[in-house]
């Protein structure tokens, strides 16, 4: 993946810069789009220093479709391609869906699944314009397939962003643009840590996940680069389920 580039969304930090390091390290450059302008900045800076490759921090509200072109064409003008889109980017404001609001509700699509179709719509442009192919990585949930009563917004839109994934897939395949989906189990973040290292959800983990320990957002990034390789040029369409067997064991 040596001198390949990267646009990796909601990448300043936690999941999405476990994606970016693990691409970087894989000799690809990489662009940081997030909505923290200085945050991506000084998150891109770390990866060219520590990984020795080309990184750029972009400023980047997803839910702006002018925002997405100018992304794009910002990457374009730096490094003349973009071989792989990760559409991580997403919230999840954990409110009861009886008492969530319509404005709550539509941010959260807005987010997690229209600004997923921007930029892949944009970013596909160029990679069809282009002619060599491109990978293009879906970050979903276990929320595809389970949910609470308050994550009503975030399960719906994780949901329609696999199918989302699939939809592409089919309409990119013939020009060499594979698509997939990551869905990441219980992950521990900086946001997380405070919740996961208490001694009742690490019990928790040491229950229910069946090696024994929590997920990092290398899990995920190692899951992703895989799926970004020449190895991977097969694979379109799936949702790989990165939780440790989280999702195998019996409730």
């Amino acid at each position: 993946m040596k001198n390949r580039v990267a646009i990796i969304t909601g990448a300043a930090r936690g999941i999405g810069f476990g994606i970016a390091a693990c691409l970087a390290r894989g000799g690809m450059n990489i662009v940081i789009a997030d909505m923290n302008g200085k945050t991506a900045e000084e998150s891109a800076a770390q990866l060219a220093r520590e990984q020795k490759i080309e990184a750029l921090g972009l400023a980047c509200d997803i839910t702006q479709r002018t925002q997405v072109a100018d992304m794009t064409r910002t990457t374009i003008a730096r490094f003349g391609q973009v071989d792989a889109l990760v559409n991580n980017a997403g919230i999840c404001p954990f409110v009861d869906i009886m008492q969530m609001s319509e404005e709550m509700f539509k941010k959260t699509l807005d987010v997690n699944l229209t600004g997923a179709f921007h930029c892949t719509q944009i970013v596909a442009q160029e990679m069809i314009r282009r002619g060599k192919g491109g990978r293009i990585i879906f970050i979903t949930s276990l929320a595809v397939n389970v949910t609470g009563a308050a994550q009503g917004d975030y399960a719906a839109s994780k949901a329609g962003l696999h199918m989302l994934m699939k939809t592409f897939a089919i309409a990119l395949g013939p020009h060499g643009i594979t698509c997939n989906a990551v869905a990441p189990g219980m992950i521990l973040t900086d946001m997380t840590r405070f919740h996961w290292e208490k001694p009742e959800p690490a019990a928790f983990i040491k229950q229910r996940v069946p090696v024994g320990r929590i997920g990092t957002p290398e899990d995920i990034g190692n899951a992703v680069a895989m799926l970004c390789s020449d190895n991977a040029a097969y694979i379109n369409g799936i949702g790989l389920i990165v939780d440790g067997g989280h999702q195998a064991v019996c409730a």
